[in-house]
């Protein structure tokens, strides 16, 4: 399976406060993300949906 790679800039705070609460759950920040773009692929849905859909 081939894969892509996707880069983003997010402050400084934001990655090290993330990196702890993941680090907590035995889970890198790049494993985290995987995981949450693998459940929206396999879901075809986003936990953002509600928020953005005037609900």
């Amino acid at each position: 399976m081939s894969e892509k790679l996707i880069q983003l800039r997010v402050e400084d705070n934001v990655k090290d406060k993330a990196d702890e609460i993941f680090k907590a759950q035995g889970l890198t920040t790049q494993t985290a993300i995987k995981i949450f773009l693998t459940q929206v692929a396999n879901t075809g849905e986003s936990p953002f949906d509600n928020l953005f859909s005037g609900k």
